[in-house]
């Protein structure tokens, strides 16, 4: 096939690398608020990718906002043989993925996909890169890389674009229900072009997964810098820390949207729809639009300490989050001086004792009923903070009273 004028950067997901540089260097990673502004928290020095703001000079990851351009290749093996052609592969996940990000971020991002509808035959049997459901290491993916441009790298240029996704045959491999394998690697190149493009931005999704398409909007959004929201302790990974409410956590939930901090972070929520409640006694009334929609007060954050906050959005049935079974306020804790995988989101629960859409992921779920409604209340002593919802708009938004002690 002819060559492309193309370019490849890599991503970022159960296992992540150090480093920098890759075929997008030079770019800025996103457009975020000053980190000198109250309630941007700065991310925290030696935290695995920090739920805190950058000065837009970390170039690890792809920027987040304006056009971004993903080559899409599609893998198979001599020992398992795609079962359908690439065009059915690549069909799995777009337009899928491209109309989720346009959801998500409000039209700020758009999301060009550029498929090679061949597969790529790997040089070697899957079962010799040693890749196992609990992930593998940087030896293994280094070693596919380069097999990959081995095989590909005289029909297709790998410059020009901001990240790789690689879908492997879904044959390759035990299935993907069996525990979470999709991968996405980020910061250090795995292998360089002829040209010079270097592998460093790569989602890689292998078998069938529960979360169909989103599995690929799942590890993109590591692509961006956002972490894992799940225990990555727990095997098989548990949703106890965020619930279903953000991609980030398990992305085979009800719920299918972003966190408004995540938002926020990315360039898709303007300053003016976040608002702040600085320390000191005070309090305020607030009208919170559902983050499902495009426009109003999407956030109000509350700082305490250097590196905490806590974070009160409307959360609607409706686009990404179209099969939630719980609508209301949603109340989170974001910790910058958590790593990936560690608890860096945590959400509370308005209604511990009780779950809902408990077939979501095959276990019992508190937090898919974690939202707070119409006359409950927060409250987190140890910022001072008390919350009241006070009642719902037609419009779907939420009206919520917020006071500080100090």
């Amino acid at each position: 096939m002819p060559r492309r004028k193309v370019a490849a950067l890599a991503a970022v997901t159960l296992v992540a690398t150090g480093g920098l540089n890759g075929v997008g260097a030079g770019k800025p990673a996103a457009a975020p608020p000053p980190v000198t502004r109250p309630c941007a928290l700065r991310a925290t020095p030696g935290t695995s990718m920090s739920e805190g703001f950058t000065d837009g000079r970390d170039r690890e990851y792809a920027r987040s906002t304006g056009v971004v351009r993903a080559l899409t290749l599609m893998v198979d093996f001599p020992d398992a043989p795609a079962p359908y052609s690439a065009r059915e592969r690549y069909g799995e996940f777009f337009p899928a993925v491209r109309d989720w990000f346009a959801r998500a971020g409000y039209g700020r991002l758009r999301y060009e996909s550029t498929p090679v509808l061949h597969y790529i035959r790997m040089p070697r049997p899957f079962s010799s890169y040693g890749i196992g459901r609990r992930g593998y290491g940087w030896g293994a993916h280094t070693a596919m890389m380069r097999d990959l441009l081995r095989s590909a790298d005289r029909d297709v240029d790998f410059r020009g674009y901001d990240l790789v996704n690689i879908l492997v045959t879904p044959n390759a491999g035990p299935p993907a229900d069996e525990a979470v394998l999709s991968v996405t690697w980020t910061g250090a190149s795995a292998a360089t072009t002829d040209e010079g493009a270097r592998l460093s931005r790569v989602s890689v999704i292998y078998g069938h997964d529960q979360s169909g398409a989103r599995v690929l909007s799942h590890e993109n959004g590591h692509v961006f810098g956002l972490p894992d929201l799940y225990a990555a302790d727990d095997f098989p990974r548990t949703d106890t820390l965020a619930g279903q409410w953000d991609s980030m956590s398990l992305d085979w939930g009800l719920q299918g949207d972003l966190f408004a901090w995540h938002k926020w972070r990315l360039g898709w929520l303007l300053d003016s729809q976040v608002a702040c409640l600085r320390p000191g006694p005070r309090e305020q009334t607030y009208a919170l639009s559902p983050i499902e929609t495009r426009g109003g007060r999407k956030a109000v954050v509350v700082p305490f300490g250097r590196t905490r906050a806590y974070v009160l959005e409307a959360r609607t049935a409706r686009g990404n989050d179209g099969r939630a079974c719980r609508e209301g306020v949603l109340v989170y804790e974001v910790r910058t001086d958590v790593s990936t995988g560690q608890g860096p989101i945590t959400v509370r629960d308005a209604h511990p004792g009780t779950g809902a859409c408990d077939f979501s992921s095959g276990s019992f779920n508190s937090l898919n009923d974690a939202p707070f409604r119409t006359g409950e209340r927060f409250r987190a002593p140890d910022a001072g903070l008390t919350v009241e919802v006070l009642g719902r708009d037609a419009a779907g938004g939420w009206r919520v009273r917020v006071r500080r002690d100090s």
